[in-house]
């Protein structure tokens, strides 16, 4: 069993972060969607060297943090060269820090598909091997709205079937402490993002791998959280931890 951190929790401890700790959003997304590609490189390891085109990874993008958790992890599969990020990001907020990084994945040359029939299109081919769910974060309460709740359907009768899908920090559609509601996508990994929330430990099926990410956490902190002991799971250098 590991600790995890209710949605009340986990804002307060982002506010903490970004008060006392100095830490500027920016910042905490970096290291949050850089955890994220590293649990992807991990859980699905690239040929080395490379064997004709890269791996298409289809990443899904919300209107929140969580969305920017998933720009920034593509960015870094981009720049890997070894997964050839696609991002669908169908509700743009305007603050600067998403259109910059929106900016950076243009000038690298990720390619954007605009509707939701281009993503039925690409889960349909073999060229698809990941698919990243920064749809929803901690602060999601169902039930899903459009324009994502066909999406959410579609990834649903379609689980078993399509790639596999990492979700950021809760499946999205999950309720933050009870899990799973009417319509489940079926991620088969979760990498939780400084501690996870209580819908996590209903992630525990065969087949599923849960990872922990986001190492930015004081010991001071952590104690006061009651995670010490996932933060000292980490190892060495390591920015994940499977748990």
């Amino acid at each position: 069993m590991f600790k995890t951190l209710s949605a009340k929790a986990a804002a307060q401890l982002d506010q903490e972060l970004m008060s006392s700790g100095a830490y500027s959003i920016d910042q905490l997304m970096e290291l949050a969607g850089l955890a994220v590609a590293k649990a992807i490189y991990k859980q699905f390891p690239p040929d080395v060297p490379i064997r004709g085109p890269a791996p298409k990874v289809l990443v899904l993008v919300g209107p929140g943090n969580n969305g920017g958790d998933g720009l920034v992890c593509a960015r870094h599969l981009k720049l890997w060269r070894h997964y050839e990020p696609v991002v669908y990001y169908p509700k743009r907020p305007q603050k600067d820090l998403y259109q910059r990084l929106t900016t950076q994945l243009r000038h690298l040359g990720v390619e954007e598909i605009e509707t939701l029939e281009d993503v039925k299109k690409l889960t349909a081919e073999p060229s698809l091997k990941i698919i990243v769910d920064s749809l929803f974060g901690f602060s999601f309460k169902p039930p899903v709205r459009e324009p994502f709740k066909e999406l959410i359907d579609h990834l649903a009768s379609k689980k078993g079937e399509i790639a596999p899908i990492v979700a950021v920090d809760i499946p999205s559609g999950w309720d933050v402490d009870d899990g799973p509601q009417d319509t489940d996508i079926g991620a088969s990994v979760l990498v939780s993002l400084t501690a996870p929330k209580p819908c996590a430990e209903k992630f525990a099926a065969p087949g599923k791998v849960h990872y922990l990410g986001g190492r930015f956490i004081s010991d001071n902190v952590a104690q006061r959280y009651g995670i010490s002991d996932l933060i000292k799971s980490y190892s060495k250098d390591d920015l994940i931890v499977k748990l």
